[in-house]
């Protein structure tokens, strides 16, 4: 394995880590907290496996500096999705959302 392709895997988790904000919120990663950070970005996709399954995440910034979009969570992971000082529950599944 060449040592390129063993550095390239950490721009992918620091894009989904930081931009699309998914983060472990408790150890094990029992729960979720999504906080993105789109900085100039209009919107960002992505998707980071879990044990249970994909999460997933949409998000649009929405005129008046909100965020809307959606979060797939995998079957017994809930969490948060804060923005700007806002924050909503998630449960599991696919849930639209609008902060």
């Amino acid at each position: 394995m060449s040592l390129y392709y063993k550095w390239s895997a950490s721009p992918v988790y620091e894009f989904l880590s930081t931009v699309c904000g998914i983060n472990p919120a408790e150890p094990g990663f029992r729960s979720v907290r999504i906080e993105p950070f789109l900085g100039t970005l209009p919107a960002a996709d992505g998707t980071m496996p879990h044990p249970n399954g994909d999460i997933s995440v949409h998000f649009e910034k929405a005129p008046g500096g909100t965020l809307r979009g959606t979060v797939t969570l995998p079957p017994g992971l809930g969490g948060t999705l804060r923005w700007q000082g806002r924050s909503k529950a998630l449960v599991a599944g696919r849930q639209e959302v609008s902060l």
